[in-house]
């Protein structure tokens, strides 16, 4: 196992905005494993979520949705991970297909609830929106399967028609002392609603609305209860605990913004007495018509260092300037969402640069639909902090042979910096990127975890059949951000590199630099986080605190002022001296050079940066 070391890091707030097309990609990712989905329609990956090692192999392995199974009855799936990590033995480990109804939907939505029958194997709860009762359509239902047997032990459905009862779950824990978990249960129909329900309760059949042990409604049309994350800040006082949620409207009008979205933050009480509550406390609502801000979440992860969980919510229906539907992903702060003169948002994920529009009639809209599904993921290159990943599952290429590829795409980010470590597209028509699963386990023993992405409308296996796909994040490849500072000599100096920095490899990594004023010194320096702000004339790249790295003399022509000058440094053979121990396989390197320059106002020149991520 490598060993980790947590960057030191700023406590400067930034709110950053990234346009990550134009940065250099990184290099063709490792597919370790590609599995399609078992038919036809089945939608496998719809839903994905890593579980615990379920037949003491060793590996964690994968829960996976298919709802469109059988005409939309739906079924799940236990993918090994094992056979993730070698493409040996089983492939699935159990699957449960039950008796339903055509457009039931059953494995729309997944929960590891933990064991609820206390037969000591945890059990799982399933969302199937589109099950129907006698006197009404739609009313949706969540199943609790038997985590030892994988059977139905369960069935609680709505009841009012198009409720679509679990189309959402999250886990809050448990609040009533009672030594099981309780559950939150989207219901995003007309009157949207959030149910809380007792743990002992998923044990039974009935109506949600005899049942459940606290309800909250919303207006009309939001779509309240589409998306839900909960389970962090947890408080005991007493003999009651509280938890908090997010839940995300799509549908919700914002001023004078139709369709915008909004997320909301609240809790969840229970007690040992028996009384229980949902509370929303704030909300944020988008001022960008149509983009449904909302429409995915997630909550995992304390990204600034606040001591605050942080969460991450998608627009997927977001316009870029061109007016295609391109989508983005917002991160929020914990701790600021929304107090009064702050900014919530601490990073704003875009796709990127605007796309083009079609070249004829018969071409597609760019509608890539960013932020369609959003990942808190755990930390996949060793810096102590999660990352993100947002899908876009109707990005496309034009392809050679084959037409619109419709490819998709999953982008990873930065839970540290906000910026894009690398991207994922898939196959042709693959559509990856509607399920995300996050991180799964270190399957190769380079200290470092895989992680997971589906696309449930893959055509690999047949029209809509689905596909799961295993990367590993490692290889990745440097690029330049930031802008250099105009020289005395009109000249601007240019970083650049040659090979890879890598914790192993043999070979130079070289940081360079050129276009510098001849025969003055400088110095490389650098630090775990970026900044753009102005200093000494220029533009300051790297935030503070920052390691700075030896002296080095420009060189070039040995008389009169040119432009003549350069720097090369081994970042390699400075990782491996050992001199700073903030550095480790997976670390996240700003950099940027420094250089004297005493014929300009401040005496000194800066080039633009370089990001870099020290590859195992």
């Amino acid at each position: 196992m490598n060993a980790r070391h947590l960057p030191v890091k700023s406590s400067l707030h930034l709110v950053v905005v990234l346009a990550v097309a134009g940065t250099t990609p990184a290099l063709a990712q490792s597919l370790v494993r590609s599995v399609n989905g078992p038919a036809t329609n089945a939608q496998y990956g719809k839903a994905c979520i890593v579980v615990s090692d379920q037949n003491g192999d060793g590996y964690k392995d994968l829960l996976v949705g298919a709802p469109g199974f059988n005409q939309d009855r739906g079924a799940i799936y236990c993918l090994s991970g094992a056979f993730l990590a070698s493409g040996i033995g089983a492939q699935t480990l159990w699957s449960l297909a039950p008796t339903a109804n055509q457009g039931d939907l059953f494995g729309s939505t997944l929960a590891d609830v933990g064991d609820l029958n206390s037969d000591g194997v945890g059990d799982f709860l399933v969302g199937q929106p589109g099950y129907d009762i006698t006197t009404a359509n739609d009313v949706g239902a969540v199943r609790l399967v038997n985590g030892a047997s994988h059977t139905l032990v369960s069935l609680i459905h709505g009841a009012a028609t198009g409720s679509l009862l679990g189309s959402a779950l999250a886990v809050p824990g448990d609040l009533n002392f009672d030594g099981t978990t309780e559950v939150l249960v989207g219901a995003p129909g007309p009157v949207g609603g959030l149910y809380l329900f007792a743990g002992t309760t998923l044990l039974t059949n009935g109506n949600a609305n005899l049942l459940w042990s606290a309800v909250i409604y919303s207006s009309s049309g939001a779509e309240f209860g589409a998306s839900l994350a909960s389970g962090f800040r947890r408080t005991v006082f007493g003999s009651s605990t509280s938890s908090y949620f997010v839940i995300g409207s799509p549908g919700a009008d914002g001023p004078s913004a139709t369709d915008a979205g909004r997320v909301q933050l609240g809790y969840v009480v229970g007690s040992l007495t028996g009384g229980w509550g949902i509370l929303t406390t704030a909300q944020f609502d988008s001022t960008t018509p149509g983009e449904r801000l909302g429409s995915s979440i997630d909550a995992v992860h304390d990204y600034d260092g606040d001591g605050f969980v942080d969460f991450v919510a998608g627009a997927p229906k977001f316009r870029s300037t061109t007016g295609f539907e391109v989508g983005r992903a917002m991160v929020f702060s914990g701790s600021a969402f929304p107090t009064p003169n702050s900014n919530p948002v601490l990073y704003t994920l875009s796709y990127g640069s605007n796309p083009q529009p079609p070249a004829s009639h018969s071409d597609p809209n760019p509608n890539f639909h960013f932020g369609a599904a959003v990942r808190a993921c755990a930390d996949l290159n060793g810096d102590g902090v999660g990352e993100v990943l947002v899908g876009a599952p109707d990005y496309f290429t034009p392809g050679l042979f084959t037409g619109w590829n419709f490819r998709g795409l999953v982008r990873v980010f930065s839970g540290a910096s906000g910026q894009l470590l690398t991207t994922v597209s898939g196959a042709s028509t693959d559509r990856l990127g509607d399920g995300l699963g996050g991180a799964i386990d270190d399957f190769d023993g380079d200290g470092f975890e895989e992680f997971i992405v589906a696309g449930s409308r893959s055509d690999a296996g047949g029209t809509d059949s689905g596909v799961v796909k295993c990367y590993r994040l490692f290889p990745l490849s440097p690029s330049t951000y930031c802008i250099g500072k105009v020289n005395s000599l009109g000249c601007t100096p240019a970083i650049g590199f040659t090979g890879n920095a890598s914790a192993s490899s043999g070979q130079p990594f070289q940081i360079t630099c050129s276009n510098l004023v001849n025969q003055k010194n400088g110095l490389l320096f650098y630090s775990h986080r970026p900044i753009a702000t102005l200093f000494q004339g220029g533009t300051l790249c790297v935030a503070s605190p920052s390691v700075r790295t030896p002296s080095q003399n420009s060189g070039g022509a040995t008389s009169g002022s040119s432009c003549s000058g350069a720097y090369s440094m081994d970042f390699n053979a400075w990782f491996a001296s050992g001199l700073d121990p903030s550095l480790a396989a997976g670390s996240e390197i700003y950099s940027q050079y420094w250089s004297r320059d005493p014929a300009s106002p401040s005496h000194t020149s800066l080039s633009n940066a370089l990001r870099f991520v020290i590859n195992p």
